[in-house]
């Protein structure tokens, strides 16, 4: 089944080693940085609302199941 705490545990590590890199480096670089630190936190909420709906289909699926089988 898919796992996605392992998927925004390694979204939150890569943003969290970008925003390292950023914070050293001037100028044009620090921008693409912070740019490249958007990106990341945006897909870290996509991959947290994608499974919150994974979770609540199943939650649905299940109660789908449990009713036609009874």
């Amino acid at each position: 089944m898919f796992n996605y705490k392992i998927i925004i545990a390694a979204v939150f590590f890569g943003c969290l080693s970008v925003a390292v890199m950023s914070c050293e480096q001037k100028g044009p670089a620090e921008k693409a940085g912070n740019k490249i630190d958007e990106t990341f936190e945006k897909a870290g909420d996509k991959v947290k609302e994608a499974g919150e709906a994974i979770k609540e289909k199943t939650e649905e699926v299940k109660k789908e199941v449990k009713e036609a089988t009874q």
